[in-house]
């Protein structure tokens, strides 16, 4: 579905990400860790269009992202999520899922066929109580849902999911991880997930791949990454110190 092949990003003479291969298939959740500046955002927005790569390759059911805006990247398929939940806080609940169906992948919809779609997000997440509450009222849990649904909303392939469990509980971490596996297992969305909390993503990923200073030096189940000697210097020891 996804492959990045030799992808670098430079910023000045500031290497983010050096040389990195990776795929994710159709139906899977693959995690992405590393330590704090290993390049993974970056490489977030390699593939979304905001910072487009220096050098390298990345394609979408066979088609080029490189060149492409980030709008262009959503038609294609691909909608993400931010680390800080960038809601509409003196907007509904409902006006802030809406987002998503109006600009996304399809052409602009219907406004009440675009809030009928918004709906079914909203549900999937568990707030279709709060659809008429203003989004600066909620919970920093809740509103990572709603960034959720407003990421579905868009009708993607494959949604690129960054630091949601940041700040959360650990109860809040498992709905989060829960619900991302019904967002593969029920949806059919695959999911490429950035996350320091590394219990979660070592117990819902299907694969992970590991960057360190902006080079991959991993890539294989969570048992493989865990009893990788690499990772555990660059990043599982230091979690754990």
């Amino acid at each position: 579905m996804l492959t990045a092949t030799g992808v670098t990003k430079r910023f000045g003479g500031l290497t983010a990400v050096d040389d990195v291969d990776f795929t994710v298939g159709e139906g899977e959740i693959v995690g992405l860790i590393g330590p704090n500046g290993a390049g993974k955002t970056t490489l977030f927005n390699a593939i979304t269009g905001v910072h487009p790569p220096s050098e390298g390759s990345i394609t979408f059911d066979g088609e080029e992202l490189v060149g492409k805006k980030p709008h262009e990247v959503a038609r294609q398929g691909i909608s993400r999520t931010f680390q800080t939940a960038r809601t509409f806080n003196e907007l509904t609940v409902l006006e802030n899922a809406t987002v998503g169906p109006m600009f996304g992948r399809t052409d602009s919809l219907p406004r009440e066929e675009a809030e009928e779609r918004a709906r079914t997000f909203l549900e999937f997440v568990d707030l279709e109580d709060k659809e008429d509450e203003l989004a600066g009222s909620l919970t920093l849990a809740e509103r990572k849902f709603l960034e959720l649904a407003k990421g579905l909303g868009a009708d993607p392939n494959l949604i690129l999911v960054d630091e949601i469990g940041s700040g959360l509980t650990p109860a809040e971490v498992n709905m989060i991880s829960e619900t991302l596996i019904r967002v593969r297992d029920e949806l059919g969305i695959s999911v490429l997930w950035i996350e320091h909390v590394v219990d979660a993503i070592m117990g819902t990923t299907d694969r992970i791949i590991v960057l360190n200073q902006g080079k991959k030096i991993a890539d294989g189940t969570p048992t493989e990454v865990q009893q990788n000697s690499e990772v555990v210097e660059a990043y599982l020891g230091e979690v754990e110190a």
